[in-house]
């Protein structure tokens, strides 16, 4: 599965807060996770009316969520390659190879 994983205190004791899948779906009983779970929900929130693919939310959730308090990270070096590294051809191929509905 291709994932991020939210941490928080990332630099002193990580404690995994959520796991957000590239099919949109959010993992998690956490303050972090529960929020993150309605904002995806919620059609007028920018997240999902700027974003109309997993991947274009993994590379969101990524980015947004490091900072100092929680710190975002692929769950696999795979994770990765996926979201940052294939070209969106590529990309398209990986998603109809994988069977996956990554849309949102």
């Amino acid at each position: 599965m291709v994932e991020v994983v939210i941490y928080r205190n990332p630099w002193e004791d990580p404690e995994e807060v959520a796991r957000v899948t590239i099919e949109g779906k959010v993992i998690g009983e956490t303050p972090t996770a529960e929020s993150l779970r309605d904002r995806i929900q919620d059609e007028r929130d920018p997240i999902i009316s700027e974003y109309t693919d997993g991947r274009e939310l993994l590379r969101y959730i990524a980015s947004s969520y490091s900072n100092g308090y929680v710190m975002a990270n692929y769950d696999s070096e795979e994770s990765l390659r996926v979201v940052e590294d294939l070209s969106d051809d590529e990309y398209r191929d990986w998603v109809q190879d994988s069977g996956l509905d990554t849309r949102l």
